[in-house]
């Protein structure tokens, strides 16, 4: 069992022990056609409804939604490099004594706060679609959380994710870690919140003039720019926030560090600057 007496004792390896990339979300949702018919005609996807789930895919990205509560996650899917990281993570996951759920080619467990997680091995490129569209590649997932200190703990520890960037409040409690499993920045991230929930998903394009195309078609489907744009300071990302019809927080983000080399992780102060260096930000605690 993973233990966090005290936040100020968090170790951090300079390297993950995990080599894997966010592929697929799968949401809840009270109104599974209409949540699909937003994210087939405002971001792209090509999708249908089998068996009551809703099913996605893009280049770069895949969706499911499947009935259930509003503004939820039924599960975040990743992909590990190759077959000798499936056998790692097992391997963790038993030593651990972690429960989990396996089937010949992916690991399904839940973490502290009870979000369900798949890793998976790693399989053929989604066909593009003929027309053309703007690219926009599935890139992180943030949860809220009560219980940050054990959250980081296990996906640390048992998972193999390394913590790159760290926000303490003056108290020096965590608020906030950032979390890779590859070069990106990060993969995965820990809020500290009142109550445990997705925060939310994040697709990364490449550059921003896309950021300023990606607002110009959500202007033109008369979807607001809910925060941004603007510069984060951990990942020292460009970016900026909408909502689905279900409230879900979706983030479009560009030019997220990466990390070539090993190095410690940065230590950040709890304030809007660090969340938003350009103005105003929404600090979740």
């Amino acid at each position: 069992m993973i233990n966090m007496k005290s936040d100020s004792t968090l170790t951090v390896p300079e390297s993950p022990h995990l080599d894997a990339r966010l592929c697929e979300i799968v949401f809840t949702s009270p109104d599974v056609e209409r949540l699909g018919a937003f994210y087939q005609e405002a971001l792209g996807y090509s999708g249908a409804i089998s068996a009551g789930v809703w099913t996605g895919e893009l280049s770069a990205r895949r969706l499911s939604i499947r009935e259930g509560a509003a503004n939820s996650v039924d599960r975040a899917i990743f992909a590990v490099a190759d077959e000798a990281q499936f056998r790692s993570l097992r391997e963790r996951l038993d030593a651990a004594r972690t429960p989990f759920e396996s089937a010949a080619s992916s690991l399904t467990f839940s973490d502290p706060d009870g979000n369900r997680m798949s890793f998976t091995l790693p399989d053929g490129p989604i066909a593009p679609r003929a027309e053309p569209m703007l690219p926009a590649r599935l890139q992180h997932v943030v949860y809220a959380s009560d219980q940050v200190p054990a959250m980081v703990a296990f996906y640390r520890d048992v998972i193999g994710f390394a913590p790159i960037d760290i926000v303490r409040d003056d108290t020096q409690d965590l608020t906030s870690v950032f979390l890779r499993c590859g070069p990106e920045h990060h993969s995965l991230a820990i809020f500290r919140a009142p109550r445990r929930r997705l925060d939310h998903i994040c697709y990364d394009v490449d550059d921003w003039n896309q950021i300023r195309d990606w607002a110009d078609r959500f202007a033109g489907r008369h979807i607001p720019i809910r925060w941004g744009p603007g510069r984060h300071g951990p990942g020292n990302n460009l970016f900026f926030f909408i909502n689905d019809p279900d409230g879900n927080w979706l983030e479009f983000s560009a030019e997220l560090e990466r990390v070539e080399v090993p190095r410690a992780a940065g230590q950040w102060v709890h304030e809007e600057r660090t969340l938003n260096s350009w103005g105003p930000a929404i600090l979740r605690s």
